[in-house]
């Protein structure tokens, strides 16, 4: 007699299928999208409508590794766990090994140095992005505060 747990064994170590970059860069649309996380291919597709903060967002960081975009943004266990439904396969060893060396960007015949972060805002757009509201309160607060205490003719 067989082993049926032995074959049940057998039955999950099926062989995973392996995507290159090249062929991950082609699923860059809102009707096809793809992305490379934790060197895992997942089509997230179906997702994009449900997407917390737009579709446009994950379909910006195609092509690429967006491993550090996923863990920059605060996502919940659920979130996650959503993500063990839509691999669709790893990444090609090969791929990995250059997205590591080129800190997530594969270079496509330019320098590599060009675009650390595929378009990405530096540090210092983002901090500007961050504190611009609260500058413009302060400065709307102030000029009623002055218009307020200045006497009127």
């Amino acid at each position: 007699r067989r082993d049926p747990v032995a074959r049940k064994r057998r039955g999950a170590m099926t062989a995973t299928k392996v995507y290159t970059l090249e062929e991950c860069k082609k699923h860059n649309t809102y009707d096809d999208c793809w992305i490379i996380m934790f060197g895992k291919v997942y089509d997230v597709t179906k997702f994009l409508d449900d997407h917390p903060g737009g579709g446009e967002i994950i379909v910006d960081v195609t092509g690429r590794d967006a491993t550090e975009d996923f863990e920059d943004v605060v996502h919940s266990a659920t979130a996650r766990k959503q993500l063990e439904g839509l691999v669709i396969g790893d990444l090609h060893e090969d791929d990995k090994k250059r997205l590591r060396s080129t800190g997530g960007i594969a270079a496509s015949g330019a320098s590599g140095a060009s675009s650390a972060r595929n378009g990405a805002p530096s540090p210092v757009v983002t901090f500007i992005k961050a504190i611009l509201p609260f500058v413009l309160v302060a400065l709307a607060y102030l000029y009623q505060k002055s218009k307020a205490s200045s006497p009127q003719a």
